[in-house]
């Protein structure tokens, strides 16, 4: 009689064994709580801007240097294992760098210095082009008027430009000095660095996490990085080929200038195409001439970065377009050009951290 009455329920209540199987609902957090949460994040946030920006000449240059020995980490591995010494690796990859930039600069410098001499005859080229294309559109014929009229006394501040470039080349050796010298102890001692990362707490789950952090980031970015950079070199051999047929002076720059803007996504074509269209309006005779080089380049950028790109490089590292694009924005306002170079392999490092913190889980939909 008993056993019968506690196995029977009364409508509206749950059986003796469910109540003890389903588990107490976690306290409600207080909206108070919550918000003194978000405030406290966004305070940090503010606080970690304030700091990458007023620290940029020191973190910039460590934080390329520390990307790029990412980046050739497993290589630096294979040379070890090759019995190479870290210092000789080291000293090859600054050298080949030094000496790159060293060829690109001495070039461009002396293709402005012409440009700079031939500034009355580029703005006369100019508006005697202009003028012929606006004379149908009533409303862009003042543009006629922004132009020099005396084109024998046009020409340039000197001293203004020599001023803006000693301001900028202070700051840019200082961090150039930084950079190289980060790369190189930073090439040397990967080895011990990414083993101290790795060892630095005793837990072993963090340890493990920690490992497969930075494998899979190395990873990462060591497959970009190579896939993009063959990727690039194919198109900056494309444009220079392009700048050569159509007549543009210094092809070889303009392919070397389109592999480097290459990578970075948007403003660097962008950059390139108008770059283009502006020296084929000086040197080229007519502006149906000057428009055949920047068609030629959105074709090829087209079928390289919506078909080549996203093909080489898999699922795995293709990244959202939106969030690529505002990470290039937000680290070129924070950094400048620079920053737009490193945006991308940061979001790949960011985006590798924040998988295995927060790992997803997928959802099988009922089919």
């Amino acid at each position: 009689m008993d056993d019968s009455s506690d196995k029977t329920a009364t409508p509206g209540t749950l059986p003796h064994a469910l109540t003890h199987a389903v588990p107490p609902r976690p306290p409600a957090i207080p909206v108070s709580a919550r918000l003194a949460r978000f405030a406290t994040i966004g305070i940090f946030l503010l606080l970690l801007g304030i700091v990458l920006d007023q620290a940029r000449t020191l973190l910039l240059p460590i934080v390329s240097a520390a990307l790029i020995a990412v980046m050739l980490g497993p290589f630096a591995a294979r040379t070890r294992q090759w019995r190479i010494p870290p210092w000789l690796f080291a000293v090859v990859i600054v050298l080949a760098l030094l000496a790159g930039a060293n060829a690109v600069v001495f070039e461009a410098s002396a293709a402005l210095v012409g440009w700079i001499e031939k500034a009355p005859e580029i703005t006369a080229s100019i508006k005697t082009k202009l003028r012929s294309a606006i004379e149908p559109f009533e409303s862009l014929r003042n543009l006629q008027s922004q132009l020099p009229q005396n084109v024998e006394h046009a020409g340039l501040d000197v001293a203004g430009i020599a001023q803006a470039a000693l301001a900028f080349l202070t700051p840019t050796v200082g961090e150039l000095a930084i950079f190289f010298a980060a790369l190189f102890f930073a090439l040397t001692g990967y080895h011990d660095l990414r083993r101290y990362f790795i060892l630095a707490i005793d837990e072993r789950e963090s340890r493990l996490r920690r490992l497969r952090i930075l494998s899979n980031i190395e990873k990462d970015l060591t497959s970009y990085a190579a896939t993009v950079t063959i990727i690039n070199l194919g198109l900056g051999t494309i444009t220079g080929l392009i700048a050569y047929g159509i007549g543009l002076p210094y092809a070889w720059l303009w392919g070397v200038g389109t592999f480097a803007l290459e990578f970075v996504p948007y403003l660097g074509p962008l950059t390139v195409l108008v770059a283009l269209f502006g020296v084929g309006l000086v040197v080229l005779e007519t502006i149906s001439q000057a428009l055949v080089g920047p068609l030629l380049f959105m074709v090829m950028d087209t079928i390289s970065g919506y078909l080549i790109a996203p093909a080489v490089l898999g699922r795995r590292l293709t990244l959202n377009p939106g969030l690529v694009f505002l990470s290039i924005v937000f680290w070129a306002w924070l950094w400048g050009p620079i920053g737009a170079f490193i945006a991308t392999p940061l979001l790949i490092a960011a985006t590798v951290t924040l998988e295995h913190i927060f790992p997803g889980h997928e959802i099988e939909l009922p089919g």
